[in-house]
């Protein structure tokens, strides 16, 4: 009896060492957990007689301050959003590089998270369009890019 009464004191106390030797890696959620890329300093690569304007909203789990939005024809950056606090809203004019404009794709840095999130979908570049309004802005959905 005494032989089994060790046994289970022993046994016992191997589970426990166990269990609090063994944590549990969490998963990186890359909409919640930070990241470490640093701010890109997105600068706009031209500027022609062409542009379009949109007024957006930026919706990213836990960012806990306003970030840079920026749009994208290929790889030049044809325009950064300028946010207005008092509306939570972002207002950006979108101005090709070159003639003809392209498919634009909207980035999204946000420093709190230290994270690039790419727009999952593109929209054509159309001269003086207007995409959102003050009553219903463009809400576009985000990737994890980086």
């Amino acid at each position: 009896m005494l032989q089994v009464k060790n046994f289970s004191k022993i046994a016992l106390c191997a589970v426990l060492l166990l269990a609090a030797g063994c944590k549990e890696e969490q998963p990186v959620d890359p909409y919640v957990t930070p990241g470490n890329t640093p701010n890109p300093n997105w600068v706009i690569t031209g500027d022609n007689d062409m542009t379009a304007s949109m007024t957006a909203i930026v919706k990213v789990s836990f960012a806990s301050q306003p970030g840079t939005l920026a749009a994208f024809i290929g790889n030049d950056c044809c325009g950064i959003a300028e946010y207005k606090a008092d509306y939570g809203l972002y207002w950006l004019y979108i101005s090709p590089v070159k003639e003809g404009g392209g498919n634009v794709r909207l980035r999204f840095y946000s420093p709190s998270l230290k994270r690039i999130y790419d727009a999952k979908s593109t929209f054509p570049f159309r001269n003086d369009t207007l995409l959102g309004t003050l009553a219903a802005p463009h809400t576009p959905q985000w990737t994890v890019a980086k």
